[in-house]
């Protein structure tokens, strides 16, 4: 009995390390393809990668642009295997970084990746951070712009 339950540790044990040491990419078999090497099989790409970031607003001198009596920005991104994308705001500056708010996220990309900012009474001259979280659970990607409110000194 003692030897039977040892041998029954040892293969669980051994089953246990088998699956916890994976640590293949994961793969695809597409079918209907000729075989051209080894195998057919073609790893996935599940790393975050953001491609492009834009908003509503114009741009000026490198900076995106508001006017003092704007209402809403809509920050878009553009972005592959993402599984949500979150938005910062944080002054310009030295050492700001503890001042950094978060604005949004969103979490279903269905409709694209976006977030509608209510600005209305705010003045700006801002960094705007875009961080879009992996579908892998462990890529992350950023973009950040600078974002400033024109006044009437401004002209």
């Amino acid at each position: 009995m003692r030897r039977r339950c040892l041998v029954i540790f040892a293969v669980f044990f051994m089953v246990l390390i088998t699956a916890c040491n994976r640590s293949e990419e994961p793969k695809i078999l597409l079918d209907n393809v000729e075989e051209t090497g080894p195998s057919s099989e073609v790893p996935i790409e599940t790393s975050v990668k953001i491609d492009k970031v834009y908003t509503d607003a114009k741009t000026e001198n490198g900076w995106w642009v508001v006017n003092e009596d704007a209402e809403t920005l809509t920050i878009y991104v553009e972005a592959q295997n993402v599984d949500a994308v979150i938005f910062w705001s944080a002054p310009t500056g030295t050492e700001t970084g503890k001042e950094r708010e978060l604005i949004g996220y969103d979490v279903d990309g269905d409709d694209g990746w976006s977030f509608e900012w209510n600005i209305k009474g705010r003045n700006f001259h801002h960094h705007i951070g875009v961080q879009a979280l992996g579908m892998d659970g462990s890529s992350l990607a950023s973009e950040t712009f600078n974002l400033h409110t024109l006044s009437e000194y401004d002209n």
